[in-house]
């Protein structure tokens, strides 16, 4: 398959940060045994769940190397040296959507905030992307779904 028939991939999920046009990652694939009644169910929210889970899972571990390499245990800190300021006085905002033949049918956003500016910048999922395929897969093609929540046909 070449790399530019993306057009019989119907299936696409993409990272976006602040409302950005181009993604920061985007994938497409393909589904077999598509059952379309997935999209209208609770297993789509748990699937988008994970996914950003994932993601957020990475970015913590980033932040924690990032933040135990300038770490200095040897130097004493004041209250001169604390700085006060609002993290989400410019807030970066992730959006992680999963299209079906170009529609958007699943979309979760999140903080980057909670993040340093060194790790919500340099992204970095290639690891994570045949998971994130995968389980998608495995919840658009799945047969046992859940369709009603609280008495509610979804």
């Amino acid at each position: 398959m070449s790399k530019k028939n993306y057009e019989s991939l119907p299936f696409e999920f993409y990272l976006r940060i602040n409302g950005n046009e181009r993604p920061i990652v985007g994938r497409n694939f393909n589904v077999r045994g598509y059952n379309p009644k997935a999209l209208r169910s609770m297993d789509i929210k748990e699937c988008i769940d994970e996914a950003v889970g994932m993601i957020q899972d990475q970015f913590r571990s980033k932040a924690e190397d990032y933040l135990y390499r300038y770490y200095n245990p040897y130097v004493t800190q004041t209250e001169e040296d604390i700085v006060a300021k609002d993290l989400f006085e410019e807030e970066d905002v992730f959006t992680f959507e999963i299209k079906v033949h170009g529609n958007i049918v699943a979309q979760k956003q999140f903080s980057g905030n909670w993040y340093p500016p060194k790790v919500r910048y340099d992204v970095d999922i290639r690891k994570l992307i045949p998971g994130i395929i995968s389980k998608i897969q495995k919840t658009l093609s799945s047969k046992k779904l859940t369709t009603e929540y609280a008495g509610i046909a979804l």
